[in-house]
This record gives structure tokens, sequence and C-alpha cells, in this order.
């Protein structure tokens, strides 16, 4: 006899079907961890820019600081030359003179250091607008593929469907005790439940050798003929 016999070759179709079952179940399994990590990166992309953003206003507050500090002692400057227009000692006019030259030398300084981060400020701010812009951009992809894994979802979930009536109708059509067997050999194995005999001799599923009663069985047409080894069901395949 070559080929499996009639009730294999019902198996066999079942079992082809049942293992697209299997990887369909799997793509789908895998879709909220595709989904998460779509979620991380819109929360990176946001992250990146806030950070962009945080640069710029800090920039701006340190900025703002020596401003006061500036005035501060722009402030003290006014106040030191009004007393020196008052004293008539000759001692404190040099010594309020002293003071006016410190502060007036921390004024240079802090507007030095100003115009350096304004200059920082303006770069910052840029590039933040800039990360603002381009966020955007990368957000809209990433919805994109969001509504793409979605679509996916749908077909996957519509293909599976359509999988699982038509395992009921070809498992209806498979003698009950034989279909058991399958059953829990798949279960069990989670690949295949029914394969070749290889080489004449050997199991193509844990690829041992088998017995010469096995051999002859699945060669007969046997529907239940088993490998000792590994337990999964035997055909014989067409030459």
């Amino acid at each position: 006899m070559s080929g499996p016999a009639p009730e294999m070759e019902k198996l066999l179709v079942l079992q082809e079907r049942e293992q697209k079952k299997m990887r369909l179940e799997k793509e789908l399994a895998a879709w909220p961890t595709e989904m998460k990590m779509l979620e991380a990166k819109k929360t990176e992309i946001r992250a990146t820019a806030e950070k962009k953003r945080q640069e710029a206003q800090q920039t701006e507050v340190e900025r703002k600081k020596l401003e006061l500090e500036a005035e501060s002692h722009r402030a003290k400057v006014a106040r030191y030359k009004i007393q020196q227009f008052e004293t008539r000692k000759n001692e404190e006019f040099q010594a309020l003179g002293t003071e006016i030259t410190r502060e007036e030398k921390e004024i240079e300084e802090i507007e030095d250091r100003e115009l350096e981060l304004m200059d920082v400020g303006e770069r910052a701010k840029k590039a933040a607008v800039a990360e603002a812009e381009a966020a955007k951009g990368k957000e809209a992809e990433v919805a994109a593929k969001e509504g793409d894994l979605a679509k996916k979802k749908g077909e996957l979930e519509g293909r599976l469907a359509e999988l699982v009536k038509e395992i009921e109708g070809l498992a209806a059509g498979v003698e009950e005790g034989l279909l058991a067997k399958y059953r829990r050999i798949l279960a069990n194995k989670k690949d295949a439940a029914i394969v070749p005999v290889v080489h004449g001799t050997n199991c193509g599923g844990c690829h041992m050798k088998l017995t010469q009663g096995s051999v002859l069985a699945a060669k007969g047409g046997k529907a239940g003929a088993s490998c000792e080894n590994c337990g999964r069901l035997l055909f014989w395949p067409a030459a």
C-alpha cells in the first residue's frame, strides 16, 4: 500500500489546520507585548522631548537668577555712590570707592555669565523646538504601527475563528477513539501527533528506529500505528 490510510489522511489534514491554528494563537499571544513595546517607544519619545524642554527652561531660570543677582549688585553700587556723595570723610569715601569697584567687577562677571547663558539658552530653545517637532513625526509613525498591529490582530482573529470552525468539521469526520488518541498526543508533544516513517525505518518525530511491527503496521495502513519511543501516530508516506 502506498501513502497513508484514509483515516490517517483525515488526521493529517486536521493536524495541518491545527498546526496553523497554533501558529495564529502564538502570533496573537505576542500582540500585547508588541503593543507594550510601541507604548514604551511613545513614552521614550515624549520623555526625550520633555527633557529638551526642561533643559531650555532651566537655562532660562538660571539666566533670570543671574539677572536678579546683577540687579542686586547694581543697587549696592547706587547706594554706595549716594553714600560717597554724602560723606565728608576721605577715608570713608575711598572705602566706598573700593566697594563700588568690587561690586562693578561682580556685575561684569555676572553679565559675562549671563551672555554665555543667553547663548546656551538660545541653542537649548532651538533644540527643544526641533525635538518637539521630531517627536510629533515619531509619534505619528508609532501610531501608524499601532494601527497596523490592531488591523493585524483583527485579521488573525478572523482567520482563527474560520480555522476553529474548519477544525470542528474535520474532527467530526475522524473515528472518535483515534481522534481522542491524536488529541492527547498533540497536547503532549505540542508540535505533531502524526508523523511519517522516514527512511523506511525511523520515526519522523523522535527519529528513533522503529520496531519491525510498527513499520509494517504503518506500511499496511493501520490507523493506530504508533512509535514505541515517543508515542506519535505513524503513517507510511506516499511514494
